[in-house]
């Protein structure tokens, strides 16, 4: 019995030595041979947003010289400011640096933001005229009006309370009506906005089957699509919406 107790203690004290060697090595920042191997798992989604068909009429605004749409295409029909995400994606962390929604020609840009829950959001105007920014959002965490009117102080960045994928946030300016613009506020990553030519990339994604939604609000276009990706590897996915998926819910 004697020999079994001394056995069973040196077993012990080998394991707590395995784990203060783990424990060492993270507070090191060196990592450990199963850390490196799950974060060498993580894949990529990456692809392109289109758009095919006649878009909805723009509007031309007088007072800035400039169309304001409500799809913006490139000539190939890459649709800009559709948020990419997935529905059931991870946690992510905190974000504290400020990202700007400008007011310029009178028309907000970006048309559609796409920020961390929490992270802080600067209003700001390039126009020589009065503006304000308001929502009239039903979480009243949400809902605001603030003066970005010319030569008035900048007001304090906003931190947007979540959101939910079919709910962003509406903004409005109450002296030029036809100014609006959305914004989604996250709580998991990662999430994409589309560029200029329709392409969106989400990193370091877990491998596996996932639920990847797509949404641009100006046009009311909503598209689900499950994607499986593989580890250490690119998954590719490409949407196209067409007329008839105006105001059509996600499928």
């Amino acid at each position: 019995m004697r020999m079994l107790a001394h056995h069973v203690t040196m077993a012990d004290r080998f394991v707590a030595f395995a784990l203060a060697c783990v424990a060492l090595a993270l507070a090191s920042g060196q990592p450990t041979a199963t850390g490196a191997a799950v974060q060498a798992a993580r894949g990529v989604i990456e692809g392109r947003v289109t758009f095919e068909g006649t878009p909805p009429a723009p509007t031309f605004v007088v007072e800035g010289g400039r169309t304001q749409h409500v799809l913006y295409l490139d000539k190939t029909g890459g649709l800009q400011y559709a948020v990419v995400f997935l529905h059931d994606s991870r946690s992510g962390a905190a974000a504290t640096t400020p990202i700007t929604l400008n007011q310029r020609d009178f028309i907000f840009e970006p048309q559609v933001l796409a920020a961390h829950a929490g992270q802080p959001v600067r209003f700001t105007s390039d126009d020589p005229a009065n503006h304000n920014v308001r929502s009239d959002d039903g979480n009243r965490a949400n809902a605001f009006s603030v003066n970005t009117a010319a030569g008035a102080p900048a007001p304090p960045p906003h931190r947007f309370a979540p959101t939910l994928p079919d709910a962003p946030v509406v903004l409005s300016c109450d002296i030029h009506p036809w100014m609006i613009a959305w914004v989604y506020a996250f709580e998991r990553e990662p999430f994409a906005v589309t560029d200029a030519q329709g392409r969106f990339r989400l990193e370091n994604v877990a491998p596996g089957r996932h639920r990847l939604g797509v949404r641009q609000p100006a046009g009311r276009l909503a598209r689900d699509v499950v994607v499986e990706v593989p580890a250490d590897a690119i998954a590719r996915v490409d949407v196209r919406f067409t007329a008839a998926d105006r105001g059509a819910p996600a499928r």
